[in-house]
């Protein structure tokens, strides 16, 4: 504390001034300002990832929200398919409506022929559905009624169709191999020997890969039919009574609208983009992995978790996870990348936003360079307020100074007239006065030394006299004198 002390009262007046309003006034601006520019800062870059992450989760709802119409539909039709094959038709009947269904020349049973003989597509369109079936085994009586009992679904499937845009194809697959298709596709597009069973929609749906029997979507693949890049939705159809299974109903839809959503995000001026991913990691829709693949029954090859650095396939697992959240990564030019997720828990994918780490910080740099200038333009104002005011506090101090120092050397003083503080300007009339009065007094004592120094030269003097009229000599003189006197009486 002493040593505070010291170096505070030590130098000019003026100095501790400056520093003291330097102390209250700069410094703590600064602080503040830093203070200020710190939590603003943190502030914004927490708004953008929320901001962030809320765009990405309103994209996944999005989506989802269309993969959910899909599920409920295909359930419908699912729950259509299993009421249709419960109703008996006459075997007169079958054969007879079985009659337009002919094998085309690679022995594939279905309405092929039939279609190109009443017009094709300018004539029937494609509003109805087609059947597939490996005719090398004719199709047994059960086949057959499944064939014909399965007709009457073209306006179930339709329905759905004219609901969901995404909606390619809307087909049931029976145990035994039958499928039906809608809308129109003819067979020629599926190779020789292609058998819909080891395909994965159905696949994935039949009881021995899904024993709780529950929907189930396939990783994206290219169509068979022709369609491109897609992904299927497949529900397994159980007899209500008997619980026996009775095929598989899928719903395919193309991906592309749903990669349209992940592709089309666009954030900050263009500089982050969208991706999505399967439940294995495997790229679904990413700009930077368009797939070179189109063969039919291909699926997508790309896998994230072994792209990257190692903190981006954490991220990646996390997505894979169905978990939300955000994280960051340094890419492959070693650029920090902020990556934000949502989960789409329809078909188990995620959706992932990548946004460079810079223009997630830019707005709150841009904010703290602004707020820095600001508080360094206070700070210089604040700066010359001080010098200013410790220019007025200390002049008038410097002048009372220097009258202080005229008066001690015995010099006369001009009275100081101030323009200052109400507490300076009667300093100075204090001193004015206090001045006055010295000299006043000085003057008088002036006076009065000259006074007593004339009594002193007179008292002098008669000392002087004295010690001369007290001498041998002169008292010789005085009787001399004394004596010419009498004789000048005596003469007279």
């Amino acid at each position: 504390m002493n040593i505070v002390q010291n170096i505070w009262t030590r130098g000019p007046l003026a100095r501790a001034f400056l520093m003291a309003l330097l102390l209250v006034s700069v410094i703590p601006i600064i602080s503040l300002s830093l203070l200020f520019v710190r939590q603003s800062t943190d502030a914004l870059t927490y708004q953008m990832q929320a901001n962030l992450q809320s765009l990405v989760q309103a994209k996944a709802s999005e989506i989802n929200g269309r993969l959910t119409e899909v599920l409920h539909t295909t359930e419908i039709a699912a729950d259509q398919v299993e009421m249709v094959l419960q109703h008996e038709i006459d075997p007169t009947e079958v054969e007879a409506r079985l009659s337009r269904y002919q094998p085309d020349e690679r022995n594939i049973l279905g309405l092929d022929i039939y279609y190109n003989q009443q017009g094709g597509a300018s004539e029937m369109g494609e509003g109805l559905s087609n059947v597939y079936w490996d005719n090398r085994l004719p199709p047994s009586s059960a086949v057959g009624r499944q064939i014909v009992q399965t007709e009457v679904l073209d306006p179930i499937f339709a329905s759905i169709k004219g609901v969901n845009p995404d909606t390619k194809w809307i087909y049931f697959t029976s145990p035994e191999g039958m499928m039906r298709l809608y809308p129109w596709a003819s067979n020629d597009h599926y190779p020789t020997g292609w058998n819909p069973r080891e395909i994965i929609f159905y696949s994935v749906a039949e009881p021995a890969n899904n024993p709780k029997l529950a929907p189930r979507w396939t990783p994206p693949y290219v169509d068979y039919a022709g369609a491109g890049w897609m992904t299927t939705l497949s529900i397994p159809v159980i007899d209500r009574v008997s619980g026996e299974f009775q095929g598989v109903m899928s719903h395919d839809i193309t991906i592309d609208s749903l990669k349209d959503i992940a592709l089309d995000i666009h954030v900050l001026d263009g500089s982050g983009y969208g991706f999505l991913i399967d439940p294995q990691g495997r790229v679904v829709a990413h700009p930077e992995f368009a797939s070179a693949v189109d063969a039919q029954g291909s699926q997508a090859e790309v896998n994230l978790l072994e792209k990257g650095s190692p903190d981006f396939q954490a991220l990646v697992q996390r997505m894979v996870d169905g978990e939300s959240g955000l994280g960051y990564f340094e890419d492959e030019s070693l650029s920090e990348q902020m990556l934000v997720y949502a989960p789409i828990t329809t078909t188990g994918w995620s959706l992932g936003i990548v946004v460079p780490r810079t223009e997630v910080v830019a707005p709150a740099k841009a904010m703290q360079t602004r707020a820095f200038f600001i508080a360094a333009g206070v700070a210089l104002l604040t700066t010359l307020l001080a010098v200013l005011l410790t220019h007025i506090l200390h002049q008038p101090l410097v002048r009372l100074l220097a009258g202080v120092r005229l008066v001690t050397e015995g010099h006369e003083v001009k009275p100081l007239e101030l323009d200052s503080f109400n507490e300076v300007n009667r300093l100075a009339d204090a001193f004015n006065k206090m001045a006055a009065k010295v000299g006043e007094r000085e003057r008088n004592l002036k006076a009065k030394v000259a006074e007593l120094k004339i009594e002193i030269d007179i008292q002098r003097r008669q000392l002087e006299v004295d010690s001369i009229i007290e001498t041998d000599y002169f008292k010789e003189l005085e009787m001399k004198a004394e004596g010419l006197r009498n004789r000048l009486r005596l003469i007279e």
